[in-house]
């Protein structure tokens, strides 16, 4: 199992919160963590 966290990087706080199995890529999690306004990934 893995855990995909979303972190406000100034903050440290989470926004969001995805699992999956250990065998899905971490790029179809990744619009499911980012709410739109990161300046980076």
């Amino acid at each position: 199992m893995k855990a995909h966290v979303g972190v406000d990087a100034q903050s440290g706080t989470v926004h969001s919160l995805e699992t999956s199995t250990a065998k899905v890529h971490d790029s179809r999690i990744r619009d499911k963590v980012l709410h739109g306004e990161e300046s980076s990934v």
